[in-house]
């Protein structure tokens, strides 16, 4: 396999936030390589002029392949949703530590690792004491905290040079995302249930994430902590609400859920969907994220990291979200 210096290959091209960074890559004028699996669904990135090659982050001959004469990795393949916590563990942790390895042997420059504010948990409380420290809240975030750990572990122990960028995104939301598609097919029958906390949100616009990603393989120098990258706003329900009517042209009118009840319906969720051997759409920790807990950071931090910012307001990108549902008939 021919490569050039100004490759990057990137994993979880096929998925929604993945699909977003090849093209701004590819605008970037980047040779782009995506790592695919044979059960993949290539609906996104069939028309790129892009090369594939067939490649399982868990296994080190495949990788070795894929990363022949690749300049940059961007890392954003991962689950979001297991059958199991030893699930998440051998994706998001093993996977990241066993591509960064392959990484440091093909003599990568720089290795991006799209991580999630779940690594680092919910805001600090009021009342809070000691050092600020990551105190993820779930399986899914101790796995991405565990992956982060296992870069930082690789690239410590490494005789090249290659240099290592984390990214932290928080919910990010946008055209081809299945899970915010369910918020305007309620939001479409005028009633949205919604935990009765005052929990603040600070969803990023897919689109941002792909630009963070983009200043993240070329700034010159970053140093090597997790970048938060969120959205310009911090939000409540009552902001979801409205941004989500106006998407979908009707008035939506808040339910709201006491906490405990909403906590029920997660694990009922959750145990359901194991019982048919399904990852949960809706499970235990999605209901304590959304029902006590905020979910926000400094955006000043990506700002002097990479020199970047997320520009889109939520009622501009959910009107566009929603746009994009209805012309690929998502929304009817």
């Amino acid at each position: 396999m021919s490569g050039t210096s100004h490759t990057v290959l990137l994993t979880g091209a096929t998925g929604f936030l993945g699909s977003h960074v090849a093209e701004a890559l590819l605008v970037e004028g980047w040779a782009v390589r995506c790592t695919v699996r044979k059960t993949s669904n290539l609906r996104w990135i069939e028309s790129l002029p892009i090369e594939r090659v067939t490649a399982d982050v868990r296994s080190a001959a495949e990788l070795a392949v894929a990363l022949e004469g690749v300049d940059v990795v961007v890392h954003s393949a991962g689950l979001t949703r297991a059958k199991s916590d030893a699930d998440y563990f051998a994706v998001n942790a093993e996977g990241t530590q066993g591509l960064a390895l392959g990484a440091v042997d093909a003599r990568v420059r720089r290795f991006v690792l799209v991580s999630s504010l779940a690594a680092r948990g919910p805001d600090r409380r009021a009342g809070d004491s000691g050092p600020a420290a990551d105190r993820p809240t779930s399986a899914y975030g101790e796995s991405k905290l565990a992956g982060e750990r296992r870069l930082f572990q690789v690239l410590s122990e490494q005789t090249g040079a290659m240099m290592g960028v984390i990214l932290r995104p928080g919910g990010i939301y946008g055209p081809r995302d299945e899970d915010s598609l369910n918020l305007f097919k309620v939001a479409k029958t005028g009633l949205l249930p919604v935990p009765t906390s005052k929990g603040r949100l600070q969803p990023v616009y897919v689109k941002d994430v792909a630009d963070a990603v983009i200043r993240a393989v070329a700034r010159p120098d970053v140093d090597l902590k997790p970048i938060p990258i969120v959205g310009p706003e911090i939000v409540s329900w009552a902001d979801m609400g409205e941004a989500l009517g106006n998407a979908v042209g009707k008035p939506v009118r808040l339910v709201k859920i006491p906490n405990a009840l909403w906590q029920v319906g997660g694990t009922v969720a959750e145990a359901a969907a194991r019982l048919v051997g399904m990852p949960p759409q809706f499970d235990r920790r999605t209901a304590d994220d959304l029902s006590r807990l905020d979910w926000t950071a400094d955006p000043r931090e990506a700002e002097a990291s990479l020199g970047w910012r997320a520009t889109t307001r939520l009622r501009e990108a959910m009107e566009e979200t929603g746009r994009w549902y209805r012309e690929y008939g998502w929304l009817r």
